[in-house]
């Protein structure tokens, strides 16, 4: 089994690529995971996108199934974006809940992203699990996957990259105190293409 020592994964599974400039302070709690594709054709481009500092996440899965570590643990990284209502997606809203939601999304007169931002505001002042996963109690999972504009479509998950993925949460539930019901594809939470990890299993 995996240790934690430090924000750091520790496991001949895991190889250590952490990248101080996607790290953007203490990250006290981990309610959830959140499921990513990269939309490049290799590691290598996200290592050179994340070494500019910017978005990232914590973990990344090459296409031959390799896990590294791009952030540690104790620190949070901007992976999700802003968030959708979870009662309004999930339809398990109050009648209260639901009239909020409706009225921040449909706006009329109000530019969209205005909307997605006052939303996301109003999510954010929830607790969780009431909401969806945000930056501050999540740690994200990068999974190398190109992605078609013309198709809109995301690169399928190899057998070898979901097998790690697999892994790498099983070894994430014991380190934290999350289930299955606290894993998310990004497109579930975020306003992001709905092929997004959508091959992925765990």
């Amino acid at each position: 089994m995996s240790t934690l020592k430090q924000g750091l994964l520790l496991d001949p599974k895991v190889t250590q690529k952490v990248f101080s400039g996607i790290e953007r302070g203490a990250l006290n709690k981990v309610n959830a995971l959140v499921i990513h594709q990269t939309g490049a054709n290799t590691a290598q481009q996200t290592f050179n996108s994340y070494a500019k500092g910017g978005h990232g996440a914590h973990f990344l899965i090459d296409k031959k199934g390799a896990i590294y570590q791009t952030a540690r643990v104790t620190q949070k990284a901007y992976h999700v974006g802003k968030i959708k209502s979870k009662c309004y997606e999930t339809k398990s809203c109050t009648k209260l809940q639901l009239q909020s939601a409706i009225q921040l999304l449909f706006q009329k007169g109000v530019p969209y992203s205005s909307r997605v931002s006052s939303l996301h505001r109003h999510e954010k002042a929830k607790p969780y699990p009431d909401r969806f996963p945000l930056n501050s109690d999540s740690l994200g999972i990068e999974i190398v996957g190109s992605y078609d504009t013309l198709k809109k479509q995301y690169e399928a998950i190899s057998p070898l990259q979901n097998s790690s993925l697999k892994w790498l949460i099983n070894e994430l539930y014991t380190h934290f105190n999350i289930t299955s019901a606290d894993v998310y594809r990004h497109p579930e939470v975020s306003y992001k293409m709905a092929s997004e990890a959508s091959s992925a299993t765990w």
